[in-house]
């Protein structure tokens, strides 16, 4: 059994989404809400909540705001935005959770899914939440890290320094500047859809490039990276791509 707590200035959407909680979630048996930020603040002191939906967009102080004045961040959070690119993408990169508003129920259900796996296989929240507070405090998005988690833990990596990420299965292989290479128990498209804002291009069904690293594209549809790496990239892509340039 959990204890949640929602963080959002808007009445209705605090009480909209305990309504969901209370039909959809039966796990969650405490249920605290907080239009306030220093109000939230206070409750997460003292209700210790497990979870906590945070609304990113807030007067005075918005949602990463709180994380930054709370000192310890022993619980996990589902982000809840109506639409903000720059706070969409930071979240992501983090591999933290977020609902759109409206909230969908479906989605709430999945989020809060992933969250009792976390729970499960005891994921250490707190790392990622830092990440995330020092990928918002970057002056640009090439300095962002990226968490990785491995059989060693999780790697911060540097995703200017990311050359290319390859599919086997289940996991996916990074390649790093310096000879460098991981394999982390995530697929392919959930790192496509992290690192899309970041120059990233998926050019098969494999291999997803840092166009940063890319020193040619071939007319027969071959990647050349500069680490000595040629990829051939799959028909449709190439067709799409040459059909863009006007080719």
């Amino acid at each position: 059994m959990y204890k949640a707590l929602v963080i959002d200035d808007e009445p209705r959407a605090c009480h909209v989404l305990e309504i969901l909680v209370q039909k959809h979630l039966p796990e969650i048996t405490t249920f605290a809400k907080a239009t306030r930020p220093d109000e939230g603040i206070a409750l997460i002191q003292r209700l210790k909540p497990n979870l906590i939906f945070l609304d990113v967009e807030m007067p005075l102080m918005n949602g990463f705001d709180v994380l930054n004045a709370v000192d310890e961040w022993d619980f996990d959070i589902i982000f809840t935005t109506a639409y903000h690119r720059f706070a969409l993408q930071a979240i992501k990169v983090s591999a933290l959770d977020y609902l759109l508003k409206p909230i969908d129920v479906d989605d709430l259900r999945i989020a809060f899914d992933k969250f009792l796996h976390r729970q499960l296989h005891q994921v250490p929240r707190k790392v990622l939440i830092q990440n995330l507070v020092g990928n918002l405090n970057a002056p640009t998005i090439q300095q962002h890290k990226l968490p990785v988690s491995t059989t060693e833990g999780i790697h911060m990596l540097p995703i200017a320094e990311i050359i290319r990420c390859e599919a086997d299965s289940n996991y996916t292989f990074l390649y790093m500047t310096g000879n460098r290479r991981f394999c982390a128990s995530r697929t392919l498209k959930e790192f496509e859809i992290m690192l899309k804002e970041h120059d990233f291009v998926r050019v098969h069904k494999s291999h997803l490039v840092n166009m940063q690293f890319v020193t040619l594209i071939g007319r027969d549809g071959t990647v050349n990276l500069n680490d000595g790496t040629a990829i051939t990239m799959s028909r449709r892509i190439r067709q799409n791509l040459f059909t863009r340039s006007g080719d």
